[in-house]
């Protein structure tokens, strides 16, 4: 089964969730000018103070209803031992109910992970970490310096990496002899982290998905992780805003896109159906506080 809180984790990051009161309404889009040019704060006596104007542009969002579902047959109850044994009634409901959340959170993930992807443009000519010539550090850092230049801050900022992209960074012979990795050593994570221009959330993802749908022979069935090979860095705010500089937000009508799952009977089914909803809309809204390096 999916690791439901590491999908939520990898959509997060990139996309933390703004709750708001009202289903449209307005964002502001991250502009690289506001409060960073200098203003002459003087005033002689007798004159007014300096009065600034915050004019960044607004965005809309609008978000959309979601919903899933998933039925529990009465004779699968009847299987699990019936109504009688409620021990196995309930770990058959827990079974459901975490299919369900697994689902939702794979799907969700899904989507957070082709937006980004969709809106950003790789930086041309970085991300050749395979060649024995390449400092994978020194290009991670090069986009960590403009990041950080454009935000004014090295606070909140991720670099998010798949397994298999991870693993071309620990078999780079540049990064293990900067980093003094030798006699058999093995890179970790830490070591990494250390060795950055300054310190970053370093995820290292393994969520996967599969287009194959159940039916299909299984020598078909192929899984990939969402992540790919990408190095994504970007700044997002754990508790965002409509007005922060995070790279991505998604506008909900909740803080968590899922309060609960509630149940009701289907009696033309012979189901009990477990089922959750909620709203969201999925925004760049600083497209210059993220950097995406296509990895070869």
């Amino acid at each position: 089964m999916q690791d439901r809180l590491g999908a939520f984790r990898l959509a997060n990051l990139i996309c933390p969730i703004v709750q708001v009161t009202a289903a449209t309404g307005t964002y502001k889009i991250f502009d690289d000018r506001n409060s960073f040019l200098p203003a002459d704060t003087r005033r002689a006596l007798g004159t007014p103070r300096k009065r600034l104007a915050h004019d960044a542009e607004d965005g809309t969002y609008s978000c959309k209803p979601h919903g899933i579902e998933i039925p529990v047959d009465d004779f699968e109850l009847d299987l699990a031992g019936g109504e009688a044994n409620a021990v196995t009634s309930q770990l058959l409901a827990q079974g459901k109910m975490n299919t369900l959340l697994s689902s939702k959170a794979t799907s969700y993930a899904k989507r957070v992970v082709d937006f980004a992807f969709a809106n950003l443009t790789a930086v041309d000519g970085r991300g050749n970490f395979s060649s024995a010539n390449i400092d994978p550090i020194d290009q991670i850092d090069e986009q960590l310096e403009a990041l950080s230049t454009t935000i004014s801050s090295t606070e909140n900022i991720s670099v998010i990496l798949s397994v298999g992209v991870w693993r071309a960074i620990r078999t780079n012979a540049k990064v293990k002899a900067r980093l003094g990795i030798k006699d058999g050593l093995t890179l970790k994570r830490d070591n990494l982290v250390d060795g950055l221009l300054f310190p970053v959330n370093l995820e290292i993802s393994g969520v996967s998905y599969t287009a194959t749908k159940r039916g299909q022979a299984s020598a078909d069935v192929t899984k990939a992780t969402m992540v790919g090979n990408y190095c994504l860095i970007l700044h997002s705010m754990p508790t965002p805003t409509v007005d922060d500089a995070s790279a991505f937000k998604c506008f909900s009508t909740s803080s968590v896109l899922v309060d609960s799952v509630k149940t009701y009977r289907e009696e033309n089914s012979n189901s009990d159906v477990h089922a959750t909803d909620w709203s969201e809309d999925i925004k760049l809204t600083g497209a210059a506080c993220a950097r995406l390096l296509a990895i070869t």
